[in-house]
């Protein structure tokens, strides 16, 4: 993305594009009264829940903001040795589904776990569950998210800027009194982001039983207990039911968070030079190589290492009686048996998630090629299409899945009755839903491509007689047609990964590959979570590889 160009969005002349001031007057309020009726509508259970919301990031954010911080530092302000592998290992990351993760840390410190000893409370589950596990595993996921994010905003700092400073002080002092101050952005927008995830994500806060506002969506969602109206509050069933209007108060808090995020997109989008076109200053270790290159590997060994070998420990564990007890080892064979086997057992696992996530990531890419170009060849559409994909990002997804039952459900004596058949016998509805949250990164991963198409070669194509949607089709497709390729790869594994919703809305007879996991998780069955979630780390983990690294070399 270096040097990269995105034409301002201001009003230039002859264009009626609103200025970012302009759109903060409209936004703040929006977002203040959107909050100012959330928490209006809010009950005592949601308030609660919303307050669990906030522990729960930021319990992440006390984790993740310094350890990717540091690793954002090293990324893009240092000349170590293996900075760009480290970028595209994080990069790669990112992809590798949460349930993934969350599996894997259970195998290294879940009850039986590897890194605790056999006498420990940690090994009962005690040390490893509850708010500790539902933290710890949404920090280390979020800390490739913070070391990215910190990492664009400190490339975007003017080199000039630094090297000015570096004739009075030490490059250390440079980088903590002058890049990281003026990166502030960039932390803002991680921790705006972390939150995000972890107000609309089930899997983490589900595995270890964490009641979250998008938990207990899930969990009434499931049960049915959304059905009922304010009424039937009240005695017993107020426990299990989550009233609608706390469903509309979480949903417009979450237009807030989404307003947020539009808020400190802002400067980003109307600013030109979002990228330094040079390259930016970087500090040469020397004396200091040594301390960083060890803390930096270490961290990836926690963060990347530690769960891989945690999910090839449990696939190939061995339990074998001896006269001093059970004894547990490990098994390579085993363990090559299991991961080979994975596919074959999970066959139909995967072929209805090769059929839903490729579908709905085919549907993304060529929405998001439309929606890629149309922001590259009208700038007054960059803010509602952008607001458009921000809240497709934000929306929780067991309240997603709750909005696709509401809309393909219905009586038997309702004129949308029609569409009841496709909710029970299709897979509309889970395409949908996967569609949207795939969405957003296809067409960001396209309009990062479209945006460096010369305008000179569209205004001489253009004076040919060439409208629009035929410079797209015989300009922009066939001149980025790897890029398009990357951005499918990349939905499909978002896709194939999304389990909130889909869980929600899968007809009878129905599995994905994600909810398998999700099952065993917690039914037990260690040895063939593991070799799945292998497996699907494995192929998610080298597609994303692939996929960033062609889209980065084009």
């Amino acid at each position: 993305m270096q040097g990269t160009y995105v034409p301002p969005l201001a009003c230039d002349e002859g264009m009626n594009t609103p200025t970012p001031t302009r759109l903060r007057y409209v936004y703040l309020p929006l977002a203040g009264v959107f909050a100012i009726l959330g928490l209006t509508l809010a009950s005592e259970r949601l308030w609660g829940l919303l307050v669990n919301s906030l522990l729960l990031a930021m319990g992440t954010l006390v984790i993740a903001l310094p350890v990717g911080t540091f690793l954002a530092v090293v990324i893009a302000k240092t000349t170590l040795p293996g900075h760009r592998f480290l970028q595209r290992l994080l990069l790669a990351t990112l992809f590798v589904p949460l349930l993934v993760q969350a599996t894997a840390w259970q195998a290294a410190l879940g009850v039986g776990g590897w890194l605790l000893p056999e006498d420990s409370f940690g090994s009962q589950g005690f040390l490893f569950g509850g708010w500790l596990g539902a933290i710890w595993v949404h920090a280390l996921a979020a800390i490739p998210w913070v070391a990215l994010i910190v990492a664009a905003a400190l490339r975007s700092i003017p080199r000039e800027l630094e090297e000015e400073s570096l004739q009075d002080a030490p490059a250390w002092r440079v980088l903590l009194s002058v890049s990281l101050p003026h990166a502030a952005a960039g932390f803002l927008a991680a921790a705006i982001w972390i939150a995000i995830l972890c107000f609309t994500e089930i899997t983490v806060t589900d595995l270890f039983q964490v009641r979250t506002f998008a938990e207990e969506v899930y969990t009434s969602a499931s049960i049915g207990a959304l059905v009922f109206d304010g009424s039937m509050a009240g005695g017993e069933g107020e426990q299990l039911e989550l009233r609608r209007t706390d469903l509309v108060a979480g949903s417009l808090l979450a237009l807030v968070l989404a307003m947020s995020v539009l808020g400190v997109l802002a400067r980003r989008l109307s600013d030109g030079n979002w990228m330094s076109a040079d390259a930016s200053w970087q500090w040469q270790l020397r004396g200091a190589r040594i301390p960083v290159e060890f803390c930096t590997w270490l961290l990836v060994a926690v963060v990347v290492g530690i769960p891989l070998v945690s999910l090839v420990g449990k696939a190939g564990a061995v339990t074998s009686r001896t006269p001093a007890g059970a004894v547990r080892q490990w098994s390579a064979f085993k363990t090559c048996q299991m991961v080979l086997r994975s596919p074959v057992e999970h066959r139909r696992e995967l072929g209805w998630s090769g059929a839903i996530g490729g579908t709905a990531a085919l549907l993304a890419t060529g929405v998001g090629v439309l929606l890629a170009w149309v922001l590259r060849i009208k700038r007054g559409s960059r803010w509602p299409i952008t607001a458009l994909l921000v809240l497709a990002l934000i929306i929780p997804g067991p309240v997603m899945g709750v909005w696709l039952i509401g809309l393909l459900n219905h009586a038997a004596d309702s004129p949308l009755a029609w569409l009841n058949w496709w909710y029970d016998n299709t897979i509309l509805a889970p395409v949908l839903a996967q569609f949207i949250k795939a969405l957003p990164l296809a067409t960001l991963v396209v309009w990062s491509q479209f945006v460096g198409i010369s305008q000179l070669e569209l205004d001489t194509a253009a004076t040919d007689g060439a409208n629009g949607w035929q410079q797209l089709i015989y300009i922009a497709i066939p001149g980025h047609w790897p890029a398009i390729a990357a951005a499918f790869c990349l939905a499909l594994i978002v896709a194939v990964g999304e389990l909130a919703a889909t869980l929600l809305v899968v007809p009878p007879g129905v599995s994905t590959l994600s909810i398998r996991i999700f099952g065993l998780v917690h039914y037990g069955a260690e040895d063939r979570v593991s070799a799945a979630a292998l497996m699907l780390a494995l192929v998610t983990g080298s597609l994303a590889s692939w996929a960033l690294s062609n889209k980065a070399s084009k």
